[in-house]
């Protein structure tokens, strides 16, 4: 498993991905390209969005790892979206461990010089929450990490896999 990132990487990291952007945008601007500068900003707005609902249901170490995880795992971008309003926190742990193993596992599976885009989106009932990974390609074999404390389901297609990570909320 890969190393935790300091707070020190962690800003030096999201310094040089906002530059980028930042840089990003003005080459919009220039080039008179104002619908697609609009854009990069809308995206951002968004993400700033999730990050902060994120922050809010209560996850400290799975809110780290979906924060830092692309950078840490270079090969790997996941698009993470957070409209869920609570968590069991109590499985704070075994979310992460979870996630840790996922990727071990995906990079095992991986063509080196080919790209992970996935998405990552954390939904809630009053009942249940969902961590629910989307990615490219057919991901049957793929060995996950099963829990007492949540189930984990798998859909594969052709070209693309969904795997749920369901856990009952208390109370």
């Amino acid at each position: 498993m890969e190393k935790t990132m300091t707070v020190a990487q962690s800003l030096r990291h999201a310094r040089h991905d906002y530059l980028n952007e930042l840089q990003l945008i003005k080459l919009n601007l220039d080039l008179g390209r104002l619908q697609e500068a609009q854009a990069i900003i809308r995206s951002h707005a968004e993400a700033a969005m999730h990050a902060s609902r994120l922050s809010d249901i209560g996850l400290p170490l799975t809110e780290e790892w979906l924060l830092t995880a692309n950078w840490r795992f270079p090969g790997f971008c996941f698009h993470v979206e957070c409209p869920a309003g609570k968590a069991p926190s109590q499985l704070d742990v075994q979310f992460w461990r979870f996630l840790e193993r996922f990727v071990e596992a995906a990079k095992e599976r991986l063509d080196p010089y080919q790209a992970f885009q996935g998405a990552i989106s954390l939904v809630s009932t009053p009942t249940s929450f969902e961590m629910i990974i989307t990615c490219p390609g057919n991901w049957l074999n793929l060995e996950l990490l099963e829990a007492q404390e949540f189930t984990v389901r798998k859909e594969c297609s052709e070209d693309s896999t969904m795997i749920a990570v369901r856990a009952q909320m208390e109370g």
